[in-house]
């Protein structure tokens, strides 16, 4: 496996660090969150709850993660967040660290952003994917990629001998990756084109194995025909 594991990028990377009170309101900052962030109003940080800078959907989704980390008895993995800056998208790795004082009764949550775009991503394609398999984390090159697969709001990555997990949902990574290596044969599934071993067309059915992974997906009618024409096949 020739991915990069993520702990060899972030070890050199200065986080950007936030303290949350048990209120959710900002008690400390450090200044590479403040040029990591240096669209948000420095005086804004500190008024109101965190919460109030994200949508209800994300807002209901960061409360979560939030409750867990207070209440987890080990550390939270990373996760992954895309942030649209001056039109741009920004990758940052989110860490979660639940913090007591000396008497554990006043409790706290450091936030640790790591800004990982410049290994990730060049002119809003990926060049790696962030993704997880256990406690580890890695970047994969797409190259690596079999096949991805729908996960709800995330997606399951396939290489050749392995399952990973990603923050990202489907329809977001497809957009990052490079059309015509990876195409969209069903809306659960974003295959490697290169790793097309055989098409089975069964009427009305059709279904495609990749080598590598060794599967066998559907490939849905309204996808078929584009597919086909693809493959050189149309």
């Amino acid at each position: 496996m020739h991915s990069r594991t993520i702990l060899n990028v972030i070890e050199n990377l200065e986080p950007g660090v936030v303290i949350l009170n048990n209120d959710l309101t900002v008690s400390h900052i450090n200044r590479a969150f403040l040029l990591m962030f240096s669209h948000f109003e420095q005086k804004r940080l500190f008024r109101g709850s965190v919460l109030e800078f994200h949508g209800e959907g994300e807002r209901r989704r960061m409360a979560e993660l939030l409750r867990l980390t207070r209440e987890a008895d080990r550390q939270v993995p990373l996760s992954l967040k895309i942030i649209r800056h001056d039109g741009v998208d920004c990758f940052f790795l989110i860490k979660l660290v639940p913090l007591v004082d000396r008497s554990a009764a006043d409790e706290k949550v450091c936030v640790l952003f790591y800004d990982i775009t410049p290994f990730v991503s060049n002119e809003r394609k990926l060049t790696r994917v962030p993704v997880t398999a256990g406690d580890e984390i890695h970047l994969l090159r797409p190259e690596e990629i079999v096949y991805l697969k729908a996960d709800n709001i995330y997606c399951r990555i396939f290489t050749d001998d392995r399952e990973y997990h990603c923050d990202l949902s489907l329809g977001a990574i497809e957009k990052r990756l490079d059309r015509e290596v990876f195409h969209r044969i069903h809306r659960s599934f974003l295959v490697n084109m290169g790793r097309v071993r055989k098409v089975q067309k069964d009427r009305p059915e059709c279904s495609v194995e990749l080598g590598g992974a060794e599967a066998r997906l559907p490939v849905s009618r309204g996808k078929l025909q584009e597919f086909l024409v693809e493959l050189g096949l149309k």
